[in-house]
């Protein structure tokens, strides 16, 4: 009787530090509420972001060309962004690290995601 008192007691132990050791969320990522966004700019804002970080790897030879001029009709007809879906927004999911992170050599801060997340909410509108 005591070794089964023991066992469960151990059992019942492993179990509640199991349980301590759990985390809630794998990846926090600030997120900025949408009512206290300014409306997004295509052009200054996400643009940027393309250039600056995608545009190296994703010119007219690799898609989708996310090169200026370019970028915004090749997400649009490429299906890589659904207006007000990031989750069926292949753009936003890689970069948010759902599959292959892009960029690859390690993804882009928060803020610039953020940024990405919140014009796809507002419409992905090209202005």
């Amino acid at each position: 009787m005591k070794n089964k008192l023991k066992s469960i007691s151990k059992a019942g132990v492993l179990i509640f530090l199991l349980s301590l050791n759990s985390c809630y969320y794998n990846e926090i990522i600030d997120d900025i509420p949408l009512d206290d966004v300014k409306d997004i700019s295509f052009a200054t804002d996400i643009q940027p972001i393309f250039t600056n970080s995608c545009a190296s790897c994703h010119p007219n030879s690799a898609p989708p060309d996310l090169t200026v001029g370019n970028s915004w009709i090749a997400i649009m007809d490429g299906n890589y962004i659904v207006p007000n879906d990031i989750g069926a927004s292949l753009l936003y999911q890689t970069m948010i690290g759902n599959g292959n992170i892009m960029p690859p050599n390690g993804g882009l801060p928060s803020s610039e995601i953020n940024l990405v997340k919140n014009w796809i909410e507002q419409g992905a509108l090209d202005n």
